[in-house]
């Protein structure tokens, strides 16, 4: 089974970051979107994925796993087909929205399928794979997209669609639902144990919204800082963009390989520290080098919160489509803060598009709450740095 899901999450991974990383591009070329109109479409967005990633558990508990996640598919095979049709700009939004709500919900479904039923120690290396799947798909699809839209603009819609249809017909050879691991079994973690681990839990969860935040902040300002500030079109624009992921899947698989990080603070320590060096030198790097460094220290650090803050939901959850939810509701809010705090930055410069320089210093108190608050939950994992499960 975790070979079927495997091959399911690159899949959807690549789909997922093909449309939602190339909207904005998308918008911004064909319609000519300001950055105050990709933030909003960027907005709504989150605010449906966080919607769907909230309410996953609840119908996956009524209808079933498997058919859950197929019904999620079927909509999302509408959607893009939809899309495709290049409709105006108000249908855009909407249909845009929709489909953040079926992300939402599709993915802690995944989730719960990749390590149900195995030990903490076995679901460190099914998550580790899971991480490796969706983040290397992810590095083709964000640059394959601003080819698409170089090439036929309808196709950054109509490829995810036609996909799609292969996906369904693998998550027909999943089991209707997720064996999970008993909760009296020995290798659960212990009373002891959970406290430590809660306590990283809501740190790397800390680093995460602020890592999905600061990502979908930069998301619909990129095409601006490649494009006009650094005179580069879509296609090597979003090949350049990709960066972020590159770094990150290259976090994914340090973290897998080795397992030393697991209960220790130092981790996440980093992890906080590095978020705001990486965002702010790829917002206000004049030089392409700037930039480029920037993405790679971001990238890593979201890298660092994610696979920590998953691994750590799928231990003290058991591996539930909660855990996934709880997870992915967390990345939903960055995708609304994000765009939120870029229309703060947008309404204080009084123009359509802000600077850089009014986004960060608009930035700059989240950033703040953020590192206090990742830094603040650890105090409680104390004692925890050579913590181990057994194999």
């Amino acid at each position: 089974m975790l070979r079927i899901i495997i091959v399911i999450t690159f899949c959807e991974a690549f789909i997922t970051a093909m449309v939602e990383r190339g909207v904005a591009f998308y918008a911004e070329d064909q319609l000519g979107f300001t950055q105050s109109q990709n933030l909003w479409l960027a907005l709504l967005f989150g605010t449906s994925y966080i919607t769907g990633a909230l309410t996953s558990h609840r119908a996956a508990k009524a209808l079933g796993e498997r058919r859950w996640l197929m019904i999620n598919i079927l909509a999302h095979i509408l959607l893009h087909l939809s899309l495709s049709l290049e409709p105006g700009a108000a249908v855009l939004f909407a249909l845009n929205a929709l489909l953040g709500a079926t992300s939402g919900s599709k993915w802690p479904v995944v989730e719960s399928y990749v390590s149900a039923g195995m030990t903490p120690r076995k679901a460190a290396g099914a998550v580790g794979q899971f991480n490796i799947a969706w983040s290397f798909s992810v590095i083709p699809a964000v640059a394959v997209g601003g080819v698409l839209i170089e090439t036929w603009a309808p196709s950054l819609f109509l490829l995810p669609g036609i996909l799609n249809i292969g996906v369904l017909l693998l998550i027909m050879r999943l089991p209707a639902r997720p064996n999970h691991l008993p909760h009296d079994h020995p290798h659960r973690p212990t009373d002891g144990q959970m406290i430590r681990l809660r306590s990283l839990l809501i740190s790397s969860r800390w680093s995460l919204f602020a890592s999905f935040t600061l990502l979908f902040l930069l998301a619909p300002l990129l095409p601006y800082i490649f494009k006009q500030r650094l005179g580069f079109s879509p296609g090597p624009a979003t090949a350049m963009v990709s960066l972020i992921d590159i770094a990150r899947f290259a976090t994914f698989v340090v973290m897998q390989r080795y397992i030393g990080w697991h209960g220790r603070r130092s981790l996440l320590v980093w992890a906080v520290l590095l978020l705001p060096v990486g965002f702010l030198t790829t917002l206000l790097s004049d030089h392409l080098a700037g930039v480029l460094l920037g993405e790679v220290l971001f990238g890593a650090a979201g890298g660092m919160s994610y696979y920590a803050a998953l691994y750590y939901a799928m231990v003290v959850k058991n591996a539930s489509v909660e855990a996934g939810g709880a997870h992915e509701g967390m990345i939903g809010s960055g995708l609304v803060v994000g765009p939120a705090i870029g229309l703060g930055g947008v309404y204080l410069s009084g123009a359509a598009n802000a600077s850089v320089g009014v986004m960060a210093v608009t930035a700059a108190p989240f950033l703040a709450v953020c590192a206090v608050g990742g830094l603040w939950s650890l105090r409680r994992a104390s004692g925890g740095d050579h913590f181990r499960f057994p194999e």
